[in-house]
């Protein structure tokens, strides 16, 4: 009996020897091949026949299933489109259009009316004294006034004490057309420096030139004849504009109608005498002479003033020369 309970193993060894069997167990397993569906991206000539068929895979589509069309849906949607025709609720795609957002959204562009004023000048200084004079009658509250002074005193006097350390506050956007004011004011002891910053930015002052900027050296055929072109269509609106002028002045003061100033004939004469030869221009000074305009024309007069001077003399020799000379008629009995 003794020998038989010696023999008996306890609870501790069963446990050990069923976790050595099974240990054994997955170790067979593990060195034994493993079959095609553990064995990742397998080709059909490594796998039994037919062998993918009997598998359930499960793996996602990218794209819908499509419906199963049956009669019982396309009469479902032909009840829709007409119930829809009915209520006339057309759900056709409406165009959107993107927003352009407006580069001056809060400062807008200065809008200049170039349209002639149908009031007179006249008027126009009337009204604006009418405005001043209903300003002045318009008295306030005296209450009001007071409480304003109090305020602003005592707002100099915060100032004055917070003055090393006065920070302003920054300017709120505002919906208005502003005038181009200084930046900065001068600082001052009291009251402190207010900051200016509603200011116009450069595009808003003068509007950018097209095209790019360049210089005399950098600029070719084409922008020389443009630049002259523009500098021609200037000129010409300026004598437009000084004919429409002098037309004016002309119906104004009949009196003086188809006389013409001695300036005017000058440069009238001058312009013809560039366009044709058979007009001379010559200006002359008060004396007589023709005005010397370069230093050429000076030393050119100057010679030739040297020149007749020496003929003169050399005339007036051969005359005493001929005169001493004696004659056969004087000797003549």
């Amino acid at each position: 009996m003794e020998k038989e309970k010696q023999a008996e193993p306890s609870n501790f060894e069963k446990r050990q020897e069923r976790l050595k069997r099974k240990i054994d167990d997955l170790e067979e397993a593990a060195l034994q091949e493993k079959p095609w569906q553990l064995l990742g991206e397998v080709p059909a000539s490594k796998r039994p026949e037919n062998s993918l068929l009997e598998e359930h895979l499960v793996f996602d589509h990218m794209n819908r299933p499509t419906p199963v069309v049956t009669q019982e849906t396309t009469k479902s949607l032909e009840d829709v489109i007409r119930q829809r025709i009915r209520d006339k609720a057309w759900d056709d795609v409406e165009r959107k259009t993107k927003s352009k957002e407006e580069a001056f959204e809060y400062k807008k562009r200065i809008t200049l009316d170039q349209e002639k004023s149908k009031i007179s000048l006249g008027e126009v200084y009337e009204q604006e004294y009418i405005k001043k004079v209903q300003k002045q009658e318009e008295k306030e509250d005296p209450k009001h006034e007071e409480v304003r002074n109090l305020l602003q005193s005592l707002f100099v006097k915060l100032d004055a004490l917070t003055n090393f350390r006065f920070t302003p506050r920054p300017a709120a956007p505002e919906v208005k057309v502003i005038s181009n004011l200084p930046s900065i004011s001068i600082e001052e002891v009291q009251p402190v420096a207010v900051s200016d910053g509603q200011l116009l930015a450069p595009e808003e002052v003068q509007r950018r030139a097209k095209g790019e900027i360049k210089g005399k050296g950098e600029r070719s055929a084409t922008d020389k004849k443009r630049e002259r072109r523009k500098k021609k269509k200037v000129k010409r609106l300026k004598i437009a504009e000084k004919e429409k002028r002098n037309k004016a002045l002309e119906k104004a003061n009949p009196d003086t109608a188809g006389k013409v100033s001695k300036k005017d004939a000058m440069k009238k004469l001058q312009k013809a005498s560039k366009t044709s030869s058979q007009v001379k221009f010559s200006q002359k000074s008060a004396d007589g002479a023709s005005a010397v305009r370069s230093s050429t024309s000076f030393f050119q007069k100057l010679q030739d003033e040297v020149n007749t001077k020496a003929i003169e003399k050399k005339k007036a020799l051969k005359k005493e020369k001929n005169s001493k000379k004696p004659s056969a008629a004087k000797l003549k009995l």
